[in-house]
């Protein structure tokens, strides 16, 4: 199948955030719940909407949490985040075959934008998908269905959702369009390919190959 649009997850997808995500979980559970929280405790989260996660940890004090993760997430964003590899240079020849692109991501749109402008990758997105554009979150299909409605593209199997956690394949299942798991997930590739995504990339730039120029 060749591709014509593509939607990205951003964290751990295009944007390199895994440390800033651990270190911001880290300082906020120190700070509210006096204990320490393992990276490993921790993996199973990425890519579950933020005000979700405090939910679990401590239902009665998610305001409070989510205030403090923000406040350290934000003062810490531009030094702990770093951009994948190939992902401007794949991007770019993305944007010169037309392909039609958007940011689906369970993160508030003005974080998702400060991550995408502090390296410039603003430019290359027809649309971004944040948490406040739907009432449903991954693994639901509405921000899928929203970024096509945006996108005006109808043929759900010319769609690529590409992501690194399981939420991002079964959101793309939910929706009907297909759906690739990155390698460099934290998750790892074996507990992504439990979900059968269509493709596995090795490498961001595996996504040349697969897309085809626009009109064909």
């Amino acid at each position: 199948m060749a591709y014509n649009c593509i939607l990205f997850d951003l964290d751990g997808t295009l944007l390199n955030t895994n440390t800033l995500v651990l270190e911001s979980f880290r300082y906020t559970f120190k700070k509210h719940l006096g204990r320490e929280v393992s990276d490993e405790e921790l993996y199973p989260y990425f890519g579950v909407p933020l005000v979700d996660i405090m939910k679990v940890f401590d239902p009665d004090q998610v305001e409070e949490m989510l205030h403090t993760y923000r406040t350290f997430n934000q003062e810490k964003h531009d030094e702990l985040t770093t951009l994948f590899p190939g992902v401007r240079e794949t991007l770019t020849e993305l944007r010169k075959k037309g392909i039609k692109m958007a940011v689906v991501t369970s993160k508030i749109k003005k974080v998702a934008l400060k991550g995408l402008r502090l390296f410039s990758l603003d430019r290359f997105f027809d649309a971004l998908i944040a948490f406040e554009d739907t009432e449903a979150h991954k693994p639901n299909p509405a921000p899928i269905n929203r970024a096509m409605e945006i996108l005006n593209h109808p043929a759900k199997r010319k769609v690529l959702m590409v992501g690194d956690s399981p939420f991002d394949i079964q959101c793309a299942v939910n929706a009907g369009v297909g759906s690739a798991a990155v390698k460099w997930s934290v998750h790892g590739i074996e507990t992504l390919r439990r979900y059968k995504p269509d493709l596995v990339l090795s490498e961001f730039q595996d996504l040349v190959k697969i897309t085809t120029a626009k009109g064909d």
